[in-house]
Protein backbone atom coordinates (compact mmCIF):
# COMPACT_ATOMS: atom_id res chain seq x y z
CA UNK A 1 0.00 0.00 0.00
CA UNK A 2 1.09 3.53 -1.30
CA UNK A 3 2.76 5.47 2.10
CA UNK A 4 0.55 8.77 1.37
CA UNK A 5 -2.55 6.04 1.59
CA UNK A 6 -1.12 4.70 5.40
CA UNK A 7 -0.34 8.25 6.10
CA UNK A 8 -4.14 9.01 5.60
CA UNK A 9 -5.36 6.34 7.06
CA UNK A 10 -3.08 6.76 10.08
CA UNK A 11 -4.27 10.37 10.16
CA UNK A 12 -7.76 9.55 10.15
CA UNK A 13 -8.02 7.22 12.54
CA UNK A 14 -5.90 9.26 14.96
CA UNK A 15 -9.85 11.53 15.06
CA UNK A 16 -11.66 10.86 18.04
CA UNK A 17 -14.88 10.12 16.36
CA UNK A 18 -13.09 7.28 14.75
CA UNK A 19 -11.46 5.97 17.48
CA UNK A 20 -15.41 5.59 19.33
CA UNK A 21 -16.36 4.34 15.58
CA UNK A 22 -13.64 1.95 15.71
CA UNK A 23 -14.26 1.05 19.43
CA UNK A 24 -17.99 0.82 18.85
CA UNK A 25 -17.50 -1.67 15.69
CA UNK A 26 -15.50 -3.93 17.56
CA UNK A 27 -18.20 -4.00 21.04
CA UNK A 28 -20.68 -4.70 18.03
CA UNK A 29 -19.12 -7.42 16.50
CA UNK A 30 -17.33 -8.95 20.02
CA UNK A 31 -21.28 -9.09 21.15
CA UNK A 32 -22.72 -10.12 17.96
CA UNK A 33 -20.49 -12.88 17.95
CA UNK A 34 -20.91 -13.83 21.68
CA UNK A 35 -24.75 -14.21 21.31
CA UNK A 36 -24.93 -15.64 17.57
CA UNK A 37 -22.08 -17.84 17.81
CA UNK A 38 -23.64 -19.74 20.72
CA UNK A 39 -27.15 -19.88 19.57
CA UNK A 40 -25.77 -21.18 15.69
CA UNK A 41 -23.88 -23.90 17.30
CA UNK A 42 -26.62 -25.01 19.90
CA UNK A 43 -29.13 -24.87 16.98
CA UNK A 44 -26.55 -27.02 14.14
CA UNK A 45 -25.75 -29.26 17.45
CA UNK A 46 -29.17 -29.70 18.33
CA UNK A 47 -30.61 -30.86 15.05
CA UNK A 48 -27.56 -33.06 14.56
CA UNK A 49 -28.52 -34.82 17.80
CA UNK A 50 -32.00 -35.13 16.54
CA UNK A 51 -30.90 -36.17 13.38
CA UNK A 52 -28.60 -38.65 15.20
CA UNK A 53 -31.49 -39.65 17.32
CA UNK A 54 -33.67 -40.59 14.21
CA UNK A 55 -30.96 -42.13 12.67
CA UNK A 56 -30.30 -44.52 15.66
CA UNK A 57 -34.85 -45.15 15.95
CA UNK A 58 -34.56 -46.28 12.70
CA UNK A 59 -31.07 -48.48 12.61
CA UNK A 60 -32.98 -50.66 15.23
CA UNK A 61 -35.97 -50.69 13.79
CA UNK A 62 -34.61 -52.15 10.44
CA UNK A 63 -32.22 -54.75 12.23
CA UNK A 64 -35.12 -56.27 13.88
CA UNK A 65 -36.97 -56.16 10.54
CA UNK A 66 -33.91 -57.72 8.66
CA UNK A 67 -33.60 -61.46 8.08
CA UNK A 68 -31.08 -62.70 9.93
CA UNK A 69 -31.06 -66.03 8.79
CA UNK A 70 -31.21 -64.59 5.07
CA UNK A 71 -28.02 -62.52 6.19
CA UNK A 72 -26.25 -65.27 7.50
CA UNK A 73 -26.62 -67.52 4.39
CA UNK A 74 -25.56 -64.62 1.79
CA UNK A 75 -22.77 -64.00 4.04
CA UNK A 76 -21.96 -67.89 4.24
CA UNK A 77 -22.46 -68.54 0.49
CA UNK A 78 -21.71 -65.67 -1.22
CA UNK A 79 -21.79 -67.74 -4.63
CA UNK A 80 -25.89 -67.98 -4.08
CA UNK A 81 -27.51 -65.16 -6.18
CA UNK A 82 -31.19 -65.84 -5.84
CA UNK A 83 -30.40 -64.93 -1.97
CA UNK A 84 -28.30 -62.32 -2.43
CA UNK A 85 -30.83 -60.99 -4.50
CA UNK A 86 -33.55 -61.43 -2.56
CA UNK A 87 -31.53 -59.82 0.46
CA UNK A 88 -30.49 -56.27 -2.21
CA UNK A 89 -34.82 -56.10 -2.91
CA UNK A 90 -35.42 -56.26 0.94
CA UNK A 91 -32.55 -53.63 1.92
CA UNK A 92 -33.37 -51.65 -1.59
CA UNK A 93 -37.25 -51.56 -0.44
CA UNK A 94 -36.17 -50.18 2.97
CA UNK A 95 -34.20 -46.98 1.54
CA UNK A 96 -37.19 -45.00 1.31
CA UNK A 97 -38.63 -46.53 4.27
CA UNK A 98 -36.48 -45.61 6.58
CA UNK A 99 -35.01 -41.97 4.54
CA UNK A 100 -31.34 -42.93 4.16
CA UNK A 101 -28.97 -42.33 1.41
CA UNK A 102 -27.42 -45.82 2.10
CA UNK A 103 -27.42 -49.13 3.87
CA UNK A 104 -24.57 -50.94 4.20
CA UNK A 105 -23.16 -54.64 5.87
CA UNK A 106 -19.23 -54.85 6.98
CA UNK A 107 -17.97 -57.93 7.95
CA UNK A 108 -15.85 -58.23 11.39
CA UNK A 109 -12.95 -57.03 9.12
CA UNK A 110 -14.58 -53.82 8.04
CA UNK A 111 -15.08 -55.32 4.31
CA UNK A 112 -18.15 -53.84 2.90
CA UNK A 113 -20.11 -56.75 1.56
CA UNK A 114 -23.49 -55.71 0.86
CA UNK A 115 -24.68 -52.00 -0.10
CA UNK A 116 -27.57 -50.53 -1.35
CA UNK A 117 -28.17 -46.46 -2.61
CA UNK A 118 -25.11 -44.41 -2.35
CA UNK A 119 -22.46 -47.12 -3.04
CA UNK A 120 -19.41 -44.34 -2.95
CA UNK A 121 -20.87 -42.92 0.34
CA UNK A 122 -20.79 -46.14 1.87
CA UNK A 123 -17.09 -46.74 0.88
CA UNK A 124 -16.02 -43.60 1.75
CA UNK A 125 -17.93 -43.76 4.92
CA UNK A 126 -16.28 -47.17 5.87
CA UNK A 127 -12.81 -45.62 5.08
CA UNK A 128 -12.78 -42.48 7.33
CA UNK A 129 -15.40 -43.74 10.61
CA UNK A 130 -12.91 -46.75 11.03
CA UNK A 131 -13.15 -45.45 15.42
CA UNK A 132 -16.79 -45.05 15.17
CA UNK A 133 -17.12 -48.57 13.31
CA UNK A 134 -15.20 -50.27 16.09
CA UNK A 135 -16.32 -48.59 18.85
CA UNK A 136 -20.19 -49.51 17.84
CA UNK A 137 -18.65 -53.08 18.01
CA UNK A 138 -18.01 -52.81 21.72
CA UNK A 139 -21.53 -50.59 22.94
CA UNK A 140 -23.90 -52.31 20.19
CA UNK A 141 -24.18 -48.12 18.25
CA UNK A 142 -22.29 -45.39 17.06
CA UNK A 143 -22.44 -42.22 15.60
CA UNK A 144 -19.83 -40.37 13.19
CA UNK A 145 -19.40 -36.93 12.68
CA UNK A 146 -20.54 -35.08 9.95
CA UNK A 147 -18.67 -35.23 6.50
CA UNK A 148 -18.67 -33.99 3.41
CA UNK A 149 -19.20 -36.50 0.64
CA UNK A 150 -17.87 -35.98 -2.90
CA UNK A 151 -20.94 -33.82 -3.95
CA UNK A 152 -20.47 -31.42 -1.37
CA UNK A 153 -23.63 -32.76 0.77
CA UNK A 154 -23.27 -33.27 4.70
CA UNK A 155 -23.31 -36.54 5.26
CA UNK A 156 -24.64 -38.54 9.21
CA UNK A 157 -23.41 -42.28 9.64
CA UNK A 158 -24.81 -44.10 12.29
CA UNK A 159 -23.42 -47.79 12.97
CA UNK A 160 -24.95 -51.05 14.62
CA UNK A 161 -23.72 -54.09 15.69
CA UNK A 162 -25.22 -57.45 14.75
CA UNK A 163 -24.30 -61.38 15.46
CA UNK A 164 -26.25 -63.62 13.25
CA UNK A 165 -26.02 -67.88 13.82
CA UNK A 166 -22.90 -68.14 12.25
CA UNK A 167 -21.70 -64.53 11.82
CA UNK A 168 -20.17 -62.71 14.85
CA UNK A 169 -18.95 -58.78 14.51
CA UNK A 170 -21.29 -57.41 11.59
CA UNK A 171 -22.08 -54.11 11.18
CA UNK A 172 -25.15 -52.63 9.94
CA UNK A 173 -24.58 -48.92 8.27
CA UNK A 174 -26.71 -46.08 7.38
CA UNK A 175 -25.74 -42.82 6.14
CA UNK A 176 -28.47 -39.98 5.54
CA UNK A 177 -28.03 -36.82 4.08
CA UNK A 178 -28.14 -33.69 7.07
CA UNK A 179 -30.68 -31.80 5.12
CA UNK A 180 -30.94 -29.49 7.96
CA UNK A 181 -27.77 -28.19 7.58
CA UNK A 182 -29.23 -25.70 5.24
CA UNK A 183 -31.43 -23.92 7.05
CA UNK A 184 -28.50 -23.45 9.06
CA UNK A 185 -26.68 -22.11 6.73
CA UNK A 186 -29.51 -19.72 6.04
CA UNK A 187 -29.18 -18.87 9.88
CA UNK A 188 -25.94 -18.24 10.00
CA UNK A 189 -26.46 -15.80 6.49
CA UNK A 190 -29.24 -13.99 8.32
CA UNK A 191 -26.94 -14.02 11.52
CA UNK A 192 -23.93 -12.18 9.13
CA UNK A 193 -26.21 -9.77 7.60
CA UNK A 194 -28.30 -8.52 10.77
CA UNK A 195 -25.00 -8.00 12.37
CA UNK A 196 -23.53 -6.12 9.26
CA UNK A 197 -26.50 -4.01 9.62
CA UNK A 198 -26.12 -3.57 13.54
CA UNK A 199 -22.73 -2.63 12.83
CA UNK A 200 -23.02 -0.12 10.16
CA UNK A 201 -26.25 1.67 12.23
CA UNK A 202 -24.27 1.79 15.07
CA UNK A 203 -20.36 3.05 13.97
CA UNK A 204 -23.27 5.72 11.81
CA UNK A 205 -25.14 6.75 15.37
CA UNK A 206 -21.66 6.69 17.16
CA UNK A 207 -19.91 9.00 14.57
CA UNK A 208 -22.91 11.55 14.50
CA UNK A 209 -23.26 10.94 18.73
CA UNK A 210 -19.30 11.73 18.60
CA UNK A 211 -20.12 15.02 17.14
CA UNK A 212 -21.39 16.46 20.37
CA UNK A 213 -18.05 15.70 22.01
CA UNK A 214 -15.11 16.19 19.16
CA UNK A 215 -16.73 19.31 18.27
CA UNK A 216 -16.30 20.96 21.61
CA UNK A 217 -12.55 19.58 21.44
CA UNK A 218 -11.91 21.19 18.42
CA UNK A 219 -13.57 24.84 19.28
CA UNK A 220 -11.23 23.95 22.52
CA UNK A 221 -8.13 23.38 20.45
CA UNK A 222 -8.52 26.20 18.20
CA UNK A 223 -9.70 28.77 21.55
CA UNK A 224 -6.07 27.18 22.96
CA UNK A 225 -4.69 27.84 19.83
CA UNK A 226 -5.65 31.71 19.69
CA UNK A 227 -5.07 32.46 23.24
CA UNK A 228 -1.40 31.42 22.21
CA UNK A 229 -1.56 34.02 19.46
CA UNK A 230 -2.88 36.45 21.52
CA UNK A 231 -5.62 36.64 20.36
CA UNK A 232 -8.83 34.74 21.80
CA UNK A 233 -12.47 34.69 20.80
CA UNK A 234 -14.72 33.58 23.66
CA UNK A 235 -17.49 33.75 21.46
CA UNK A 236 -16.66 29.76 19.98
CA UNK A 237 -16.75 28.27 23.24
CA UNK A 238 -20.82 27.62 24.26
CA UNK A 239 -21.94 26.93 27.83
CA UNK A 240 -21.95 23.07 28.59
CA UNK A 241 -23.01 21.59 31.89
CA UNK A 242 -20.21 18.77 31.48
CA UNK A 243 -17.07 18.16 32.06
CA UNK A 244 -16.24 20.11 28.22
CA UNK A 245 -18.03 23.40 29.76
CA UNK A 246 -16.00 22.89 33.22
CA UNK A 247 -12.68 23.27 30.93
CA UNK A 248 -13.89 25.69 28.72
CA UNK A 249 -14.43 27.73 31.92
CA UNK A 250 -11.27 27.11 32.86
CA UNK A 251 -9.27 28.45 29.80
CA UNK A 252 -11.71 31.27 29.48
CA UNK A 253 -10.52 32.14 32.65
CA UNK A 254 -7.14 31.66 31.97
CA UNK A 255 -7.55 33.76 28.71
CA UNK A 256 -8.18 36.56 31.08
CA UNK A 257 -6.09 36.39 33.68
CA UNK A 258 -3.61 36.70 30.70
CA UNK A 259 -4.90 39.48 29.05
CA UNK A 260 -5.02 40.88 32.45
CA UNK A 261 -1.71 40.35 33.12
CA UNK A 262 -0.23 41.08 29.15
CA UNK A 263 -2.05 44.69 30.09
CA UNK A 264 -1.08 44.68 33.36
CA UNK A 265 3.12 44.93 31.98
CA UNK A 266 2.43 46.88 28.78
CA UNK A 267 0.88 49.40 31.48
CA UNK A 268 4.36 48.96 33.10
CA UNK A 269 6.63 49.62 30.30
CA UNK A 270 4.62 52.60 28.84
CA UNK A 271 4.96 53.91 32.53
CA UNK A 272 8.31 53.60 32.17
CA UNK A 273 8.94 54.36 28.83
CA UNK A 274 7.16 57.90 29.84
CA UNK A 275 9.66 58.51 32.52
CA UNK A 276 12.64 58.00 30.44
CA UNK A 277 11.56 59.47 27.82
CA UNK A 278 11.55 63.12 29.59
CA UNK A 279 14.69 62.99 30.61
CA UNK A 280 15.87 62.09 27.28
CA UNK A 281 13.92 64.94 25.82
CA UNK A 282 16.34 67.57 27.78
CA UNK A 283 19.25 65.42 27.01
CA UNK A 284 18.95 65.81 23.28
CA UNK A 285 18.01 69.46 23.69
CA UNK A 286 21.48 70.17 25.60
CA UNK A 287 23.33 67.83 24.06
CA UNK A 288 22.10 69.55 20.26
CA UNK A 289 23.66 72.85 22.40
CA UNK A 290 26.80 71.35 23.24
CA UNK A 291 27.46 70.10 19.46
CA UNK A 292 26.84 74.28 18.52
CA UNK A 293 29.27 74.99 21.11
CA UNK A 294 32.18 72.52 20.34
CA UNK A 295 31.84 73.17 16.67
CA UNK A 296 35.53 74.24 17.05
CA UNK A 297 36.98 71.52 18.95
CA UNK A 298 36.79 68.87 16.50
CA UNK A 299 37.38 66.24 18.93
CA UNK A 300 34.97 67.30 21.34
CA UNK A 301 32.61 67.92 18.14
CA UNK A 302 33.29 64.70 17.51
CA UNK A 303 32.57 62.71 21.10
CA UNK A 304 29.43 65.01 21.33
CA UNK A 305 27.82 63.71 18.25
CA UNK A 306 28.64 59.97 19.35
CA UNK A 307 26.78 61.44 22.55
CA UNK A 308 24.05 62.70 20.41
CA UNK A 309 23.75 59.21 18.24
CA UNK A 310 23.21 57.23 21.44
CA UNK A 311 20.52 59.23 22.66
CA UNK A 312 18.83 59.14 19.55
CA UNK A 313 18.86 54.95 20.19
CA UNK A 314 17.72 55.39 23.29
CA UNK A 315 14.74 57.86 22.06
CA UNK A 316 14.01 55.05 19.58
CA UNK A 317 14.01 52.55 21.85
CA UNK A 318 11.84 54.20 24.26
CA UNK A 319 9.57 54.81 21.30
CA UNK A 320 9.53 51.65 20.00
CA UNK A 321 8.20 50.39 24.14
CA UNK A 322 5.21 53.04 23.41
CA UNK A 323 4.56 51.67 20.34
CA UNK A 324 4.61 48.16 22.09
CA UNK A 325 2.42 49.63 25.11
CA UNK A 326 -0.07 51.73 23.65
CA UNK A 327 -3.29 50.78 22.74
CA UNK A 328 -4.78 51.50 19.46
CA UNK A 329 -6.96 55.07 18.58
CA UNK A 330 -10.38 53.63 18.35
CA UNK A 331 -10.79 56.13 15.35
CA UNK A 332 -10.09 54.63 11.90
CA UNK A 333 -10.04 55.55 8.49
CA UNK A 334 -10.92 53.33 5.52
CA UNK A 335 -7.26 53.43 3.18
CA UNK A 336 -6.33 51.58 -0.13
CA UNK A 337 -3.94 48.75 1.10
CA UNK A 338 -1.76 49.09 -2.37
CA UNK A 339 -1.15 53.01 -1.20
CA UNK A 340 -0.10 52.20 2.18
CA UNK A 341 2.32 49.66 1.18
CA UNK A 342 3.77 52.17 -1.20
CA UNK A 343 4.07 55.10 1.65
CA UNK A 344 6.17 52.23 3.20
CA UNK A 345 7.95 51.91 0.31
CA UNK A 346 8.76 55.07 0.02
CA UNK A 347 9.85 55.23 3.60
CA UNK A 348 12.20 52.31 3.17
CA UNK A 349 14.10 53.58 0.04
CA UNK A 350 15.73 55.90 2.29
CA UNK A 351 17.51 53.09 3.91
CA UNK A 352 17.80 50.22 1.30
CA UNK A 353 17.37 52.60 -1.83
CA UNK A 354 18.67 49.81 -4.27
CA UNK A 355 16.19 46.83 -3.25
CA UNK A 356 13.41 46.36 -5.36
CA UNK A 357 9.72 45.62 -4.29
CA UNK A 358 6.80 44.07 -5.99
CA UNK A 359 3.28 44.72 -5.48
CA UNK A 360 0.33 42.69 -6.55
CA UNK A 361 -3.46 43.47 -6.30
CA UNK A 362 -5.38 45.55 -4.16
CA UNK A 363 -8.07 46.31 -1.36
CA UNK A 364 -9.41 48.78 0.92
CA UNK A 365 -9.15 48.37 4.49
CA UNK A 366 -10.35 49.84 7.69
CA UNK A 367 -7.27 50.50 9.59
CA UNK A 368 -5.28 53.26 11.54
CA UNK A 369 -3.33 54.70 8.85
CA UNK A 370 0.47 55.19 10.82
CA UNK A 371 0.27 51.96 12.30
CA UNK A 372 -0.56 49.66 9.75
CA UNK A 373 2.47 51.76 7.99
CA UNK A 374 4.13 50.73 10.65
CA UNK A 375 3.37 47.07 10.68
CA UNK A 376 4.33 46.86 6.77
CA UNK A 377 7.78 48.99 7.17
CA UNK A 378 9.14 46.36 9.95
CA UNK A 379 8.11 43.13 7.77
CA UNK A 380 9.37 45.10 4.13
CA UNK A 381 13.01 46.39 6.62
CA UNK A 382 13.13 42.64 7.78
CA UNK A 383 12.92 41.13 4.32
CA UNK A 384 15.61 43.49 3.01
CA UNK A 385 18.15 42.76 5.70
CA UNK A 386 17.40 39.40 5.00
CA UNK A 387 18.01 39.40 1.38
CA UNK A 388 20.08 41.12 -1.35
CA UNK A 389 19.61 43.47 -4.01
CA UNK A 390 19.34 41.02 -7.34
CA UNK A 391 16.20 39.11 -5.66
CA UNK A 392 13.05 41.45 -5.47
CA UNK A 393 10.84 41.65 -2.46
CA UNK A 394 6.88 40.84 -3.62
CA UNK A 395 3.85 41.76 -1.68
CA UNK A 396 0.50 40.24 -2.42
CA UNK A 397 -2.84 41.63 -1.87
CA UNK A 398 -5.56 39.82 -2.01
CA UNK A 399 -9.34 39.64 -0.58
CA UNK A 400 -11.23 36.75 0.44
CA UNK A 401 -14.80 36.53 1.66
CA UNK A 402 -14.45 39.49 4.74
CA UNK A 403 -10.79 38.69 4.55
CA UNK A 404 -8.04 41.22 3.33
CA UNK A 405 -4.79 39.24 3.41
CA UNK A 406 -1.27 40.73 2.47
CA UNK A 407 1.60 38.27 1.71
CA UNK A 408 5.09 39.75 2.19
CA UNK A 409 8.12 37.57 0.62
CA UNK A 410 11.45 37.52 0.13
CA UNK A 411 14.09 35.16 -1.23
CA UNK A 412 16.84 35.56 1.35
CA UNK A 413 18.03 33.05 4.18
CA UNK A 414 15.31 31.03 5.62
CA UNK A 415 14.52 31.51 9.58
CA UNK A 416 15.70 28.96 11.48
CA UNK A 417 13.22 26.27 12.00
CA UNK A 418 13.87 26.33 15.66
CA UNK A 419 13.19 30.05 15.71
CA UNK A 420 10.17 30.23 14.02
CA UNK A 421 7.98 29.92 17.10
CA UNK A 422 9.41 32.88 18.96
CA UNK A 423 9.91 35.54 16.45
CA UNK A 424 7.06 37.37 17.83
CA UNK A 425 7.93 37.44 21.55
CA UNK A 426 9.01 40.05 22.99
CA UNK A 427 12.23 40.77 23.14
CA UNK A 428 13.12 38.04 21.47
CA UNK A 429 15.67 39.60 18.25
CA UNK A 430 18.22 37.35 15.95
CA UNK A 431 19.60 40.66 15.24
CA UNK A 432 23.14 41.56 16.86
CA UNK A 433 21.30 45.29 17.76
CA UNK A 434 17.81 45.54 18.54
CA UNK A 435 15.56 44.72 21.44
CA UNK A 436 13.60 42.51 19.86
CA UNK A 437 10.18 44.33 19.79
CA UNK A 438 9.30 45.07 15.73
CA UNK A 439 7.74 41.66 15.30
CA UNK A 440 5.92 42.12 19.00
CA UNK A 441 4.53 45.33 18.16
CA UNK A 442 3.77 44.54 14.95
CA UNK A 443 1.51 41.52 16.33
CA UNK A 444 0.15 44.16 18.96
CA UNK A 445 -0.94 46.37 15.91
CA UNK A 446 -2.58 44.09 13.63
CA UNK A 447 -4.21 42.10 16.81
CA UNK A 448 -5.68 45.32 18.38
CA UNK A 449 -7.33 45.51 14.64
CA UNK A 450 -8.81 42.42 14.70
CA UNK A 451 -6.49 40.79 12.33
CA UNK A 452 -3.23 38.24 12.97
CA UNK A 453 0.20 38.10 11.62
CA UNK A 454 1.88 35.23 10.64
CA UNK A 455 4.81 33.52 9.62
CA UNK A 456 3.59 31.71 6.55
CA UNK A 457 6.50 30.33 5.77
CA UNK A 458 10.16 29.96 5.74
CA UNK A 459 12.25 27.27 3.66
CA UNK A 460 14.80 27.00 1.01
CA UNK A 461 11.63 29.06 -1.46
CA UNK A 462 11.79 31.88 0.96
CA UNK A 463 10.19 33.52 3.86
CA UNK A 464 6.76 34.64 3.82
CA UNK A 465 5.03 37.25 6.28
CA UNK A 466 1.17 36.96 6.19
CA UNK A 467 -1.26 39.89 7.16
CA UNK A 468 -5.00 39.26 7.84
CA UNK A 469 -7.42 41.99 8.34
CA UNK A 470 -11.07 42.76 8.68
CA UNK A 471 -12.10 44.00 5.31
CA UNK A 472 -14.69 46.48 7.50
Amino acid sequence: MPAPIINNFITLFNRLAWKLALFTGLLVILIVLALSLPVYWLTRNTLEDQLADHLAVNISNFTETLDQELLDIVLRYPGLQTMRDSLNRFLTQSLPRYPVSAIYILDEQNVLRLAVGNRDNAIQSVLIHELEINKARRSGIGFAPLYKDNSGKSIKSVYKSINTKNCTGLIIGMDADAKFLKYTEQLRRRIVVIGIFVLAVSVIVVLILSQTLTKPLRDLTEFARKIGRGRADPAILRARQDEIGFLGKTMLDMQRKIARRENENKELIASVAHEIRNPLAGMQVNTELLIEATKTDQELHSYSKAVAAEIENLSTIVENFLAYARPLNATLERHSVHSLIEESVAALHREFPDHKVLIHGEATVCVHPQKIRHVIFNLLKNACEATTISRPIEVRVSTQADLVTIAIENRGEPIPEARQSQIFEAFYSTKATGVGLGLSIAKSIVEQHGGIIRLSRSDTRGTEFVIELPAG
